[in-house]
């Protein structure tokens, strides 16, 4: 799947074109896009198929996605990739420390049922706060009208 985040006048606009060529959007506002870019790193750093981008791939929109009603009903996985992807943006603003990230993300997940944590240690935190940053960095750069475009 594509993803496709356009830098627009103070609106920025989140695609996912799927390999049926079927395509989901939505306006992002004024935000900078850091919580779906940590989505991504998280997303493909762990091979995670349920959680973000893995519910659009499978034909999810991203206004559902973004339903109370829906976000209650999905699977463990993609409550422990959102977790994991607002302690990684944590980690990018300064607000969590890298050495915080995995006691952070286990003491979240103890709320949730069957909730599987992967293997981390401090490196792999490193190698996720480094492709974050590489990837805001690339966001940074892009004029307005440009993309940053990512295959998930």
């Amino acid at each position: 799947m594509e993803i496709i985040i356009t830098k627009g006048n103070n609106r920025n606009t989140l695609t996912c074109k799927r390999e049926n060529n079927t395509t989901t959007s939505l306006n992002l506002g004024p935000d900078l896009p850091n919580h779906d870019i940590a989505h991504y790193v998280i997303e493909t750093k762990f091979n995670m198929k349920k959680g973000f981008y893995g519910a659009i791939k499978s034909g999810m929109s991203i206004e559902e996605l973004s339903d109370k009603n829906t976000i209650k009903k999905l699977g463990s996985e993609s409550w422990l990739a959102e977790i994991m992807t607002r302690n990684l943006q944590g980690i990018g603003s300064g607000a969590v420390a890298i050495e915080q990230f995995i006691a952070l993300v286990k003491w979240e997940a103890k709320g949730f049922k069957n909730m599987t944590i992967p293997e981390m240690d401090i490196n792999m935190i490193k190698d996720l706060k480094t492709e974050f940053d590489y990837l805001c960095d690339r966001w940074d750069k892009i004029p307005e009208g440009a993309q940053l475009n990512l295959t998930f």
